[in-house]
């Protein structure tokens, strides 16, 4: 006869007596042997973690693309294959669900919850809170205090007409109060599930949750601790709290003061661009159980220290992105389901009844309604619009994880009885299950930086205004390039060039999104010894601005951003700059004719830049001369061709060689490939194009280094024998996107493109049967109507592919912000 809880996590004074066989640990011996495998522990336990994790997956699979974030399809996995519904079955029941395998696998998904946490802890830099301006203060502040306050007063309303002999009647104001906190995590993670880190109203979500999720963690704590106080004053000695409160704090001081310490030691004593030594991970999970141990020894929640010593490992990498790399997918596949599913056996649905649910379901209704109201009034006056803050109010009242966690906090202290935790967990559900569509659904993040009242494009760009032109770069590799782009694109004193570099990094390690400004005006900037990706970016184009000084302006930023949403962030910046065309590296690195290893992440960036850009898009096929040649070091003398068709992106692209071609180093030969049929038909009417081809001839024929001719093609035979005469002739060929592929010219090339976001043209220069050696700028003008058709079809298969790239460590001594 043992004594086991019946539930060991959730009461205080219940025990449940089970009659089990003392048996050694043992294994099935097979069905073959005449063995049955549900009879043993081991073998119930993996049926249980396969059974659930098979049916999250699923349900992921067919909920998520309704709007629903990971936390549905996990609870209804877990409730669905728990003991409350598929524990019904009788034949089930004997073996799925006994007593001994239910409770390992509680223990095992204890264990898992515990490791989730810490690991949340490990993404949270809590600096940015300190870092955060006072509109974000502001807004954190009001979307804990007045949801809090709606609460808490529909609470008291609803205790008046409540017996008070009754269990609600004693725990609604615990109910409201828990059911309004803000949670960092939960809104980090919709946001992560929606791709929404890096949209406008996400910035602010995740800025202003930091604050609220951490002013509703303090009075929780302190409430939380309170009860547990009031419960075993009557058992253990009055000193008994104090010396519970001396020992968290003693825990804290040496998690921060010793444990810390030796984490930075471990980040020092690892090379630059290596990977964290096995034994230093190993170390840190010792930690963690190390933790967890000492706080259920001095009678803190086992939760308590491994949040605490997450918060203390420093973000980022090398040690929270290892972290984080090892831990974050067995976490979220494997021992999430399975705590969700043996959390189920503690929802007693056959104990609900028409009162609670008519108590318990419209408090929650308006606990979630106070969230959302509480946090849109104080959004409205800081003059957001108000689908905005619609949107930012239901992020912000997205409910998860550690709402899951503070009900059954609040069960475990005997704060709620059995029903209205039951309740509670329900209105969990279907408020999530309700309000996250309408985020996903209503919310368009590329509506701040395309609703765009004028066009930016070269083409129509003022003719001696200052023209703001963007690259982006992943790697050091980028700069050379396109510091030679930027000199051949002629920045003179009557005709100057903005050039804002951004320099893009995978975030990893950490939860918020960050932009680091590297202008010379900051002082912090020039202690980034952190990272020789950004140091040695920053020195070549400083390097290029000192050698022209007053012809061109150089700006630099960092941006740290998960890669599904980096496109977001670029748009944004570019919007935010007014930027005309905005130049980016294929993702493939050309030497001469060899084609380099392939980076699946950057070839999708490309491709959503594309569709979302607000200015011109350039992808530039780097090879060959732009490789090779250093403009800091030595004259260059370029030539550039022109491809040209027909249509607005031709144009975009004969309208940045006409600036190339005022530069007396660079030479600029304009290929007009013509049908038949357009051709005599042109000769007749005026069209943009020839507007266009008009004017280079007048401006720039009479210079004799330039260059113009036609060439007739009447099929695509004809149009791949033209191509061909370019190779070896030019440093850097300009070519339009889209055409009309209807054309005979490109009749059956549609077949056989490799790079649909290149063109036709472009991949016929870079293909792998090609022996062209120079550079490709591939040019998109810009839709002022925003997505093409085009655009929309484009395969995306290759989105969730991983890959190893290029991450950021950023010091806190550093000017950083999430971009808020």
């Amino acid at each position: 006869m043992v004594n086991i809880s019946s539930t060991p996590t959730l009461s205080l004074n219940t025990s449940l007596w089970i009659c089990e066989r003392t048996s050694v640990f043992k294994h099935s011996n097979g069905i073959f042997f005449g063995d049955n495998p549900l009879n043993y522990t081991l073998s119930v336990v993996i049926l249980q973690s396969s059974l659930v994790s098979f049916s999250t997956t699923w349900l992921e699979f067919f909920l998520m693309p309704l709007g629903e974030t990971t936390f549905v399809p996990q609870m209804l996995a877990g409730v669905l294959m728990g003991p409350s519904v598929l524990g019904q079955i009788k034949s089930l029941k004997k073996y799925l669900f006994a007593t001994k395998p239910f409770f390992v696998c509680e223990a095992i998904s204890l264990f898992g919850s515990m490791m989730f946490l810490f690991l949340m802890g490990v993404k949270i830099d809590i600096s940015i809170v300190m870092r955060t301006g006072k509109k974000t203060w502001a807004l954190g502040l009001c979307s804990c205090v007045l949801p809090l306050m709606f609460s808490l007063f529909y609470a008291f309303i609803l205790r008046q007409v409540l017996t008070p002999e009754t269990d609600l009647y004693k725990s609604v104001f615990y109910i409201a109060s828990f059911s309004s906190a803000n949670s960092f995590q939960v809104v980090s993670n919709l946001l992560e599930d929606f791709k929404l880190l890096n949209s406008e109203v996400g910035r602010l979500a995740i800025s202003s949750s930091m604050v609220s999720g951490l002013l509703s963690a303090i009075w929780q704590t302190v409430a939380v601790s309170r009860q547990q106080t009031t419960i075993f004053r009557d058992n253990k000695d009055k000193s008994s709290s104090k010396w519970l409160g001396i020992s968290l704090v003693v825990m804290i001081i040496i998690i921060v003061c010793v444990l810390r310490p030796i984490m930075l030691w471990m980040i020092r004593n690892t090379p630059k661009g290596k990977p964290v030594r096995e034994s230093y991970l190993i170390s840190i999970y010792v930690m963690v159980l190390g933790c967890a141990l000492v706080g259920e020894i001095i009678g803190e929640h086992y939760l308590v220290a491994p949040i605490i010593l997450g918060l203390a490992v420093p973000e980022g990498p090398p040690l929270g992105s290892a972290l984080v790399e090892r831990l974050d997918t067995l976490l979220s596949v494997f021992f999430l389901p399975l705590f969700f599913f043996s959390s189920s056996a503690r929802l007693k649905f056959h104990k609900l009844d028409a009162y609670s649910f008519v108590v318990v379901q419209p408090l929650a209704f308006f606990c979630f309604l106070g969230k959302v109201v509480g946090t849109m009034v104080p959004a409205i006056y800081c003059n957001i619009p108000f689908t905005d803050a619609l949107i930012f109010g239901l992020i912000m009242a997205a409910q998860g994880f550690t709402h899951f966690l503070h009900m059954q906090s609040l069960q475990y202290l005997r704060i709620i009885d059995d029903q209205s935790y039951a309740q509670m967990i329900i209105a969990l559900t279907w408020t999530t299950a309700i309000s996250t569509p309408i985020v996903k659904f209503m919310y368009d993040p590329t509506k701040s930086y395309l609703s765009l009242n004028r066009r930016r494009t070269i083409e129509h760009a003022p003719p001696n205004a200052v023209l703001p032109l963007m690259a982006c770069l992943h790697h050091e590799e980028n700069a050379p390039p396109m510091i030679n782009v930027l000199e051949m694109s002629n920045s003179t004193i009557e005709r100057p060039i903005c050039f804002y570099v951004l320099h893009l990094v995978q975030l990893t390690g950490r939860t918020v999104p960050v932009l680091i400004d590297h202008q010379a005006n900051n002082k912090s900037t020039h202690s980034c010894n952190n990272s020789n990706y950004s140091q040695s970016i920053i020195n070549a184009f400083k390097a290029y601005e000192q050698q022209h000084t007053g012809n061109v302006m150089v700006k630099l930023f960092t941006s740290v951003s998960p890669y599904a949403t980096m496109h977001d962030e670029v748009c944004f910046q570019a919007a935010k700059r007014r930027v005309y065309m905005l130049i980016v590296p294929f993702h493939k690195q050309m030497e001469l004719t060899q084609m380099a290893e392939a980076s699946q992440p950057i070839r999708a960036l490309n491709r959503h830049l594309l569709r979302t850009a607000p200015c011109s898009v350039g992808i530039l096929v780097e090879r060959g001369y732009l490789i090779s040649n250093h403009p800091l070091t030595t004259v260059s003398f370029y030539s550039v061709g022109v491809v040209f068709i027909e249509g607005s992106d031709d144009r975009e692209a004969l309208a940045y060689a006409m600036r190339m071609a005022d530069h007396p180093n660079v030479k600029v030969t304009v290929i007009r490939l013509m049908d038949p049929r357009k051709k005599s038909r042109n000769l007749v009417n005026r069209d943009p194009d020839g507007d266009l081809i008009h004017k280079f001839k007048v401006d720039y024929i009479h210079i004799k280094r330039h260059d113009y001719r036609e060439e007739v093609v009447r099929d695509s035979v004809e149009m791949i024998n033209v191509i061909r005469t370019l190779e070896g002739c030019y440093d850097l060929i300009l070519v339009g996107r889209r055409h009309q592929s209807e054309s005979a010219m490109f009749s059956g090339l549609t077949e056989w493109i490799d790079y649909p976001e290149l063109g036709l043209v472009a991949d016929m220069l870079v293909s792998s049967d090609s022996t062209f050696d120079g550079s490709v700028l591939v040019v998109q003008q810009q839709n002022k109507a925003g997505v093409s058709h085009h655009d929309m079809h484009q395969d995306n298969s290759f989105v969730n592919k991983q890959e190893h790239l290029p991450v950021l460590d950023v010091h806190s001594d550093q000017k950083a912000w999430s971009a808020v």
